[in-house]
């Protein structure tokens, strides 16, 4: 049985040129990615919480939706908890390397 090579990913001839970013530029990048991140996690946070006064106050009667929002603002917790453990990991091994 004849294996083929991979063909059809054109796409790759132009990751030749694509620019190395500079540590600052890399630095502000991830910056960003991260407050990107909490931001998001915090608006899914207050959503859930906004779904849930309502829900006590009466104002909201499907109660589908709020443990729908609730379960995804767990969720979410649950994975920037998982992803802030591997990050403390990932600098604790690092400063444990000797040089």
């Amino acid at each position: 049985m004849a294996v083929e090579g991979i063909s059809g990913l054109s796409g790759l001839n132009g990751l030749s040129s694509v620019k190395q970013a500079t540590p600052g530029q890399a630095q502000a990048s991830f910056t960003e990615s991260l407050k990107t991140a909490v931001d998001s996690l915090n608006e899914t946070q207050q959503a859930s919480d906004k779904m849930t006064e309502a829900l006590a106050a009466g104002e909201v009667t499907n109660l589908h939706d709020v443990m729908i929002a609730s379960q995804k603002a767990s969720v979410a917790m649950d994975a920037a908890v998982q992803v802030q453990r591997k990050a403390i990991d990932a600098y604790t091994e690092m400063m444990r390397m000797s040089m």
